[in-house]
């Protein structure tokens, strides 16, 4: 093998190790941007999250200062749902629109676009929501012929960690 012939497989060589190297270095950026994107995916999901409970904050404070009672007091609340269920305009409304809320918020966790475990961590006591309205819920589903009313509250709540609420002191 002549001089030129050994410098020349040298080169291939290198050029060979130049180009694998080459190919793992693109891999490795590949599988970073990967990473990166998911991790962005996740932060992006958590502050649609955080900024719709904020903005739903507002929304209960209004539902509130309207007339729905708070998750604990259980008489106002049969209260409420007895005006609703004797034909109560405005009673009806006030449920139909607290409901709505955490339906919406339960859409946004069945479709991944919330955080399920950042909701469970802020409100995991909302099961309580759905527990003290589901008679009534089921109720409308019956009368309006709709089964998939509030189903994401119920899906929602049927996800969410277990909490025992103290009693409303009277």
């Amino acid at each position: 093998m002549t001089v030129f012939e050994q410098w020349s497989l040298v080169a291939a060589f290198g050029s060979l190790g130049v180009g694998v190297v080459g190919f793992v270095a693109l891999a490795w950026q590949l599988l970073l941007l990967g990473r990166s994107t998911r991790q962005d995916h996740e932060r992006r999901r958590k502050q649609a999250t955080m900024e719709f409970l904020a903005d739903n904050m507002n929304q209960r404070k209004s539902l509130f200062d309207e007339g729905i009672p708070h998750e604990r007091d259980h008489a106002a609340i049969a209260e409420l749902i007895a005006r609703s269920t004797s034909g109560d305009e405005r009673a009806t409304k006030l449920i139909t629109s607290y409901l709505t809320s955490f339906n919406l918020l339960g859409v946004g966790a069945r479709s991944d676009a919330f955080d399920r475990q950042l909701i469970d961590d802020a409100w995991g006591g909302l099961i309580s929501v759905w527990t003290n309205y589901r008679p009534w819920a089921e109720a409308q589903r019956t009368e309006h012929s709709e089964p998939r009313l509030w189903q994401n509250l119920e899906w929602l709540a049927g996800h969410m960690t277990h909490r025992r609420l103290p009693p409303q002191p009277a």
